[in-house]
């Protein structure tokens, strides 16, 4: 037997993520703490992704020391908005996701590998994103990304962000 707290937060997920919403528009509060700039509109119509906002997010999610672009897997933006959205069901808001690290050159993993970057990452395919969340901590973080986790996960402790790709699942701990 459910109690009613289970009772409301089931309730409560069922409408965040049933059938309903389906046909909605989806939207991201996106923004690049190294280049300034941000995104703030829906990037899915409900049936598929806008032409328009992924060309606008491919650029967001851009190398930006190199300032070369690439089309940004639409599963990336998906989990993003997944992840978004157990903020709005937890905390009744859009947060605004800090993009840390999207796509990479070659000349920038490499330059990355010291800190631990992958020689094959999926940053190289623009199949990943580096994300932290304005105004909330790692833990809770941590947590909601576990829940929304379809590919790799990597929680990033010290720097205070997690990995999220749309490879095989896997999950790994940085202290």
């Amino acid at each position: 037997m459910l109690t009613r707290r289970e009772l409301v937060a089931a309730s409560a997920a069922a409408l965040a993520f049933g059938p309903a919403r389906a046909a909605e528009s989806r939207r991201l509060k996106l923004y690049n703490p190294h280049t300034g700039e941000s995104f703030d509109g829906p990037w899915h119509d409900g049936a598929q992704p806008i032409p328009s906002a992924r060309a606008e997010l491919n650029w967001l999610f851009r190398d930006h020391r190199e300032g070369i672009s690439r089309t940004i897997d639409p599963g990336v933006f998906a989990i993003l908005w997944e992840l978004q959205q157990h903020y709005v069901v937890a905390r009744g808001h859009t947060p605004t996701l800090n993009i840390h690290s999207g796509y990479r050159t070659h000349a920038t993993n490499e330059a990355l590998r010291p800190e631990g970057a992958a020689l094959n990452s999926y940053h190289l395919r623009g199949q990943a994103v580096d994300v932290s969340v304005q105004g909330y901590g790692i833990h809770i973080l941590a947590n909601f990304a576990q829940a929304v986790q379809s590919g790799g996960l990597g929680i990033y402790w010290r720097s205070d962000f997690v990995h999220l790709d749309t490879g095989p699942k896997r999950l790994w701990y940085r202290r």
